[in-house]
């Protein structure tokens, strides 16, 4: 499907549940930043149909999977936060991970989603859980549990995260260091990193051997954050960047691919 530049970009965004109760819950922040930078997003779940403003529909199989072609008609792919990851999909058992949490079809959706997003350089951002599914669709592992991590979203704990010199994190963000919020108890360290991704954020001490972020070197943009950048009401105005980034991605690639 071509789309002319001046039409908004559209953005899928995965979710949970797809129906309005859980979205109004759930997913809003993302949705509400989205609109506040001119963009359309798409809901991506694996239990409601995937519906675009021009009517077409794309619907979930009894897994939970959208069909690749959703992508077709998407200028990039946001991975929301969430429950954890069956650790069985990084040839793990259960160690940390709340089996309360998971849930398989989202499961199935993300990484499916994501692996087809990598195979065709889509741009992708991956948002704590979403972070963490793009790790392990990538070929990665994670640390199921860490104690202490997670803060609460009324009383939110930022922290400083070291952004690695040479990263495109560091150079969107114009800085080495970056205030985060922290809502997660899994997350990816050095050796559980997918091959062909770089760390480029590190926690600080006494944890510095936490990724707090990463990225890929060989696809136009794809990056994953521990933190929740959607929250942008409790954070630095310096977040505003990395979206802008995101968004000029999409942007590209919907000038420089025939669809």
């Amino acid at each position: 499907m071509a789309h002319s530049p001046q039409y908004p970009l559209l953005i899928g965004v995965t979710t949970k549940h797809g129906n309005a109760e859980w979205v109004a819950e759930n997913t809003r922040n993302y949705l509400a930043m989205l609109a506040q930078l001119g963009a359309t997003p798409v809901l991506l779940a694996p239990d409601e149909p995937a519906q675009f403003p021009d009517g077409m529909t794309f619907h979930p199989d009894a897994q939970g999977r959208l069909p690749a072609a959703v992508l077709d008609h998407l200028d990039g792919l946001i991975l929301s936060g969430g429950g954890d990851v069956h650790p069985r999909y990084f040839g793990a058992e259960l160690a940390g991970a709340e089996l309360k949490s998971i849930s398989a079809a989202r499961d199935e959706l993300e990484i499916h989603l994501s692996q087809d997003a990598l195979a065709q350089d889509m741009p992708l951002f991956g948002i704590c859980r979403g972070c963490q599914v793009l790790n392990v669709a990538a070929g990665g592992g994670m640390v199921q549990d860490l104690p202490n991590h997670r803060s609460s979203t009324e009383k939110p704990a930022l922290h400083e995260v070291a952004l690695l010199p040479g990263s495109r994190l560091a150079q969107t963000i114009g800085s080495l260091s970056l205030a985060v919020n922290t809502y997660h108890h899994q997350g990816v360290d050095i050796p559980t990193l997918a091959p062909g991704m770089r760390a480029a954020a590190l926690a600080s001490a006494p944890d510095e051997w936490l990724v707090e972020a990463f990225e890929s070197p060989s696809h136009r943009w794809v990056v994953g954050v521990q933190w929740h950048p959607e929250r942008i009401f409790e954070l630095p105005d310096a977040h505003r960047r990395l979206w802008d980034s995101f968004l000029g991605a999409c942007r590209e690639r919907r000038q420089t691919t025939d669809r």
